[in-house]
């Protein structure tokens, strides 16, 4: 069932302490850091719990909540292994911010529960599309921070914004990759989860609708990538270009399409 506004509201609210501080480059990786990370994923994975306490909603709301609650999480494990990661804030809690104040302005566009007869495949279908999406949103962050901090070393600015709350130039390109590869494992996962999925169901193979086409086009451009990385060394605002134009298509494919049912055609 749909989460209550009040709870949606506190959910957004949670996302604030983080955002401002990473806004204003004062984000440091201490104990306060992982205090208001952990309120935002709290908030935000608790919406999305409600969202599917009586089965996967496949409304625009929750999926956008879906996103939000686990590209923290996401986040929180890049910031655990890699000690700049936590800079990306100043990217991803902007974002993660629009993302919510659209779930919470579109709360009132709810799907039907759809009813899956392989519930298993789905709901690992399930987990495994949120969770590309998710990393994928945090390469494409990392991309960004790549073309802003290319762009500050083309101009020759010293002390500017990006300079101080993003990571450095070569430690977003290596976390661009890393999350690109990982991204790929999962989105194919998900392809062939859906598929499994659909042909249980079915017995016969999804029709290539707008979203799984979008989605496959989306995987081609990240197996390029990697592949064009691998063997010409492709980096910097080239590669970065490429990460955003399959975060795009992800994107239109993804939430792009449940705007489309729910608002648009809903």
């Amino acid at each position: 069932m749909s989460s209550p506004l009040n709870l949606q509201i506190a959910g957004l609210l949670t996302l604030f302490p983080l955002a401002v501080l990473a806004i204003t480059a004062k984000l440091q990786r201490n104990l306060q850091f992982w205090l208001f990370l952990a309120a935002a994923i709290a908030g935000a994975s608790g919406i999305f719990a409600q969202t599917i306490s009586n089965g996967w909603e496949a409304g625009l709301s929750a999926n956008l909540w879906a996103s939000c609650a686990v590209s923290l999480i996401a986040f929180a494990a890049l910031s655990l292994v890699n000690t700049e990661a936590y800079k990306l804030a100043a990217l991803l809690l902007p974002y993660l911010l629009l993302l919510a104040l659209l779930a919470l302005l579109f709360a009132s566009f709810s799907e039907p529960t759809p009813v899956i007869a392989s519930a298993g495949w789905f709901r690992a279908h399930v987990v495994l599309a949120v969770a590309s999406y998710a990393v994928l949103t945090l390469g494409a962050i990392s991309g960004l921070a790549v073309l802003l901090q290319e762009r500050v070393l083309k101009k020759r600015q010293s002390a500017s914004w990006a300079e101080v709350a993003l990571p450095p130039l070569l430690v977003a390109e290596e976390l661009q990759i890393k999350l690109l590869l990982w991204a790929a494992i999962f989105m194919a996962a998900a392809l062939a989860s859906g598929f499994a999925n659909t042909f249980m169901e079915t017995g016969a193979w999804p029709a290539l609708t707008h979203k799984v086409l979008l989605s496959i086009l989306a995987f081609v451009v990240l197996v390029i990538l990697l592949v064009a990385h691998r063997v010409t060394g492709l980096r910097g605002r080239r590669a970065a270009r490429w990460v955003l134009a399959g975060y795009l298509l992800l994107t239109l494919g993804y939430p792009g399409v449940k705007f489309v049912k729910d608002v648009l055609i809903g």
